[in-house]
């Protein structure tokens, strides 16, 4: 009796045969949100990449105190730029 059970139960576990494929309704949504994602992160990069520079530049114009460290400033320009050409990359790629 384990013997069956065991034997349909290895039956019934195998993986498909073929590939599983979503249909439409599924995959249109989706996409749609990451299309909207993607433009919503290449947006806020370049906004992040006006602002860390123009604190950059302001920072190293006044002779004042300064508000966020050069070496910090320059790590978020840096990742600004990354992710957003990442982020620009992933979306030529997905339209």
């Amino acid at each position: 009796m384990s013997t069956t059970v065991t034997l349909a139960g290895a039956a019934l576990a195998q993986p498909p045969t073929s590939p599983v494929t979503f249909p439409t309704e599924v995959w249109g949504p989706l996409m749609t949100a990451l299309s909207w994602l993607l433009w919503f992160a290449i947006c806020t990069c370049i906004a992040a990449l006006f602002v860390c520079g123009a604190v950059f530049v302001n920072q190293r114009k006044s002779t004042g105190t300064q508000v966020v460290e050069d070496a910090t400033l320059g790590r978020i320009l840096v990742c600004a730029a990354v992710i957003g050409g990442a982020a620009g990359i992933a979306q030529a790629v997905l339209a």
